[in-house]
């Protein structure tokens, strides 16, 4: 996963309904138990190779709700064993989705630097005067 809904989400249902993978549950099924929806990271791909941007923010009425998060790589498999933030799912055999199970993919355009720290996805449109 590289997105993350925080806590500013109106569970509105628009992201939930616009995931071409099926990534986003909504806050009943929120494995985390938070009142929010959330993005399961095992399956997120920031819709790379499906369309130019994340379709998840490009709908979001929320501005700023949906923030860039790490890359669902084997470089950051401890940041997304993080029980608190994320509860990854298991194969049958008991076996955790962790970016060293499998890696996603992700957007290589956005740097690091804007990755965790609630850079927003979607940045609310600039009027043209």
């Amino acid at each position: 996963m590289s997105v993350i809904i925080d806590e500013s989400c109106i569970t509105c249902d628009a992201c939930l309904q616009n995931c071409p993978v099926e990534a986003i549950v909504d806050d009943s099924n929120n494995p985390t138990g938070a009142n929010r929806y959330y993005v399961q990271p095992e399956k997120c791909v920031e819709c790379v190779g499906i369309y130019d941007d994340p379709q998840c923010a490009s709908i979001c009425p929320s501005i700023g709700c949906i923030t860039w998060d790490m890359p669902f790589s084997k470089e950051f498999d401890n940041h997304f064993s993080n029980e608190g933030l994320y509860k990854l799912a298991s194969t049958k055999e008991g076996t955790i989705k962790s970016p060293a199970f499998k890696e996603r993919k992700y957007r290589e355009d956005i740097p690091l630097k804007m990755r965790g720290v609630k850079k927003e996805v979607q940045v609310e449109p600039i009027e043209k005067v």
